[in-house]
Formats: C-alpha cells, structure tokens, sequence
C-alpha cells in the first residue's frame, strides 16, 4: 500500500472506526483510531509527491511530523496535542473530554489537508 488513495481509504475508515467508536465510549479505541487516521491523512499527502513513510516504520512518526512542519507548519500543533491526547487515552481511556477533544482535532485537521491537498474526502 502507498498510493494516495490507498491512505486516503484507510484515513477515512480509521476516522468513521473512532466516531464509532465515541459513540460506544471506547476511549482508548478512539484515541488509537484517530492517531491512525492523522498519520494515513499525511501519508496520503506524501505520498503525491513520493514520499512513503510507512515504509521505514523506525523513522516514519518523526518523518511525518517532519513533512507536516515543512508543508503545512500550522497544523504541527494539532499533530502535537492528538500524540498527548492519544498518549492520554492510552493509558487509562476513560476520559470521554479526551476523546471529545481527539475527534475535534481530527476532524479539522482532515478537512484543512485535504482541502489545501486537493484529496476528496466525502463528506465526513
């Protein structure tokens, strides 16, 4: 897998496994879900100009939020609260605030790439 809409597939599925997944109250699921989706979003948009992360998974969280700090510094922000909220929910996953917080964070981050990426998302 590492065609831009291969990771926009996976995106897109991990972010409706995290709405999902809120709905259930299964926290910790969606701040692993979300984290997901962020990291196929930019690995969508990497992937246009043939960069694969996934493919050096030693170095791939430091290189995505590396390419995100170059192409679109703005949203490094949003990159660093959803690794704490996911670090958060990952130990313990009972914080519904979190999780509420995690889904906010991506959604808009999902919308902002792929509205300054030119990648069709749906209507998510």
């Amino acid at each position: 897998m590492g065609s831009k809409v291969d990771h926009v597939k996976v995106a897109i599925e991990n972010l409706i496994g995290a709405r999902s997944e809120f709905g259930k109250n299964r926290f910790a699921n969606v701040g692993l879900l979300a984290i997901r989706s962020f990291e196929q979003m930019i690995e969508a948009c990497a992937a246009s100009e043939g960069l694969h992360f996934h493919e050096r998974p030693a170095t791939a969280h430091r290189e995505r939020r590396d390419w995100l700090r170059r192409s679109h510094p703005d949203l490094v922000r949003s990159w660093d609260r959803h690794w704490a909220i996911y670090g958060a929910l990952g130990y313990g996953g009972v914080d519904g605030e979190h999780a509420a917080d995690a889904m906010t964070v991506l959604e808009n981050a999902v919308r902002e790439l792929s509205r300054r990426e030119r990648i069709d998302v749906g209507n998510i």
